[in-house]
């Protein structure tokens, strides 16, 4: 086990490329107090110049995986981190930084979350971010993410309620979760959806999610395009079907996910829209799940198969 965090910074040239903004994300990382973590980046089809531009500026200070087929950004994050493993070790913990997150000027970041993850009681660990939260959408908690911010931190972090959820733009995963589930991040989305699955991945492990109060992270929000190659938008038009049931690799997310099983283990999906509502009395005051059932179920229904993604078969370059 390596006692730091592996951070993935994940890009996407599919629509377009932003190699001087990867880099100064990438130095904020180099720039921690501190040696907490271990860096790589994933890049999901950055053309050669962007790719050559980033080696040549970091060298070996950082990890390098490179993925040539399109995939959503799930599931090029969980291939960063598997191959990081097989490279190396298992980690504390894993997270996960959308190219448009800078970690500047907050040096001592990485060092709060280490400090966070080994206290044993977090699933997942999230530092705000200043743009695309959603938080009065997510939390359902003020009428814009402001009044909402004002109402969740006035007593220090927030913990995140079973069937809540904020967009996580940098988030830290711990190795409990990955060890379970098998993979750090639900790899059926294709667009949408994702975080509104997190508080039950965290409740079913008597774990919980927390926001951090005292951090707030840049964000550009669609620095590399939003869900670059597989458009909400689009999927609408084509199939009538809204986002909550745009799945990748299996026919629907709503066949897979709300289920009577699901129901009857505790389970809850994309609850601001009132798609498929959980039953509180599964869970108690600090959000723990009281069944076993609920984290088999996540297990079984979030997660690709091998035979709906084999994992080992995609096409990349992996430079350790």
């Amino acid at each position: 086990m390596i006692d730091k965090i592996l951070v993935v910074y994940n890009t996407c040239g599919i629509a377009k490329e932003n190699s001087g903004s990867y880099k100064e994300s990438l130095q904020s990382l180099l720039d921690q107090d501190g040696e907490y973590c271990d860096i790589v980046m994933s890049s999901c089809l950055n053309n050669k110049d962007t790719r050559g531009s980033i080696q040549r500026f970091f060298g070996n200070k950082i990890k390098y995986n490179f993925v040539d087929e399109i995939h959503p950004v799930n599931v090029t994050f969980n291939h960063a981190v598997n191959n990081a493993i097989k490279h190396n070790d298992e980690y504390s913990g894993y997270m996960f930084m959308d190219s448009g997150s800078c970690l500047s000027p907050h040096r001592d970041l990485m060092k709060s979350l280490y400090e966070y993850l080994k206290t044993g009681k977090y699933g997942m660990i999230t530092p705000q971010s200043g743009a695309d939260t959603e938080y009065h959408m997510g939390i359902g908690l003020g009428t814009d993410d402001e009044s909402a911010r004002e109402l969740m931190f006035k007593e220090g972090n927030f913990f995140v309620p079973i069937g809540k959820a904020s967009a996580a733009h940098v988030n830290v995963t711990s190795n409990e979760m990955r060890s379970f589930y098998g993979r750090v991040y639900p790899d059926i989305f294709a667009s949408h959806c994702t975080e509104s699955t997190f508080s039950f991945l965290n409740g079913a492990l008597s774990k919980q999610w927390v926001l951090l109060k005292d951090f707030i992270v840049h964000h550009e929000v669609s620095m590399d395009g939003p869900s670059s190659g597989f458009s909400p938008g689009e999927w609408m038009a084509r199939t009538r079907r809204p986002t909550f049931d745009h799945p990748y690799r299996i026919p629907s997310i709503i066949s897979r996910l709300c289920t009577e099983e699901a129901r009857s283990c505790g389970f809850g999906y994309e609850e601001c829209r009132n798609v498929f509502m959980h039953d509180d009395s599964h869970f108690d005051e600090n959000y723990h799940c009281k069944n076993d059932e609920l984290k088999y179920f996540l297990k079984e229904s979030l997660f690709l198969s091998k035979e709906e993604l084999d994992y080992d078969e995609i096409k990349h370059e992996y430079i350790n």
